[in-house]
């Protein structure tokens, strides 16, 4: 058996819980692996454990994140607490029960600033969030509030409110979420409306995405 030092994985344990560091080298594939594997042998111990992310130093696309997120809080039931992305920047993908919700009405980073615009919090109604890059939403995005951003929106919860990805013209921008059930979706000039009635919930996670001159939601 290799050490810990070694493999794509590593997972350290701290006062708060678990820290899971992925090697900055390794294939996403590999690590995702290894990763299962290790919380399959330790399925019980790892039961509802609180674990910090930490993908400092590696890149890390879209939708593999979603994969990650789905395997460590739906296959492992782990609660994911918060996710590292550099020195100064983290995610928080859970909050304590007595920590206010903040919910401003308008976020804007500044023009220069292309980095993306990170919400903490749940998106209310009422509330419009806009972003000069991408739009990452730790929560949902409930009816009655809107995201506009001139890059992707992710949304790590149900996007039920509107969402305009795209906002200067690019078409290659996509709505990535849960759950998308928006009142209306823009990507660029292109607007849909998705129907209305229940629908199964999605495995992973929804895409909405330009084919041919039309949105298209894809469920992977």
């Amino acid at each position: 058996m290799n050490s810990n030092d070694t493999l794509p994985v590593q997972i350290k344990a701290n006062r708060n819980g678990f820290t899971l560091v992925l090697d900055p080298v390794a294939p996403f594939d590999d690590v995702l692996a290894c990763l299962e594997q290790r919380l399959n042998e330790s399925r019980d111990f790892f039961q509802d454990a609180e674990m910090t992310l930490d993908l400092r130093g590696k890149s890390v696309r879209t939708d593999d994140l979603f994969r990650l997120h789905h395997l460590l809080t739906t296959n492992a039931h782990i609660r994911l607490m918060e996710v590292k992305l550099e020195e100064d920047l983290s995610l928080l993908m859970d909050r304590p029960a007595n920590r206010p919700v903040l919910s401003p009405k308008i976020q804007t980073p500044p023009p220069s600033n292309d980095s993306a615009l990170l919400v903490r919090n749940t998106c209310r109604s009422g509330s419009r969030i806009v972003s000069q890059s991408d739009c990452v939403i730790l929560g949902d995005v409930n009816p009655g509030a809107e995201v506009i951003a001139v890059g992707d929106i992710i949304v790590f919860g149900n996007l039920r409110g509107v969402a305009h990805a795209g906002a200067a013209g690019d078409r290659s921008a996509r709505i990535w979420a849960l759950s998308i059930e928006p009142s209306q979706i823009r990507i660029a000039d292109i607007v849909a409306v998705p129907p209305r009635g229940n629908k199964p919930t999605p495995k992973r996670f929804e895409i909405a995405e330009v084919r041919e001159d039309r949105i298209e939601v894809v469920t992977i």
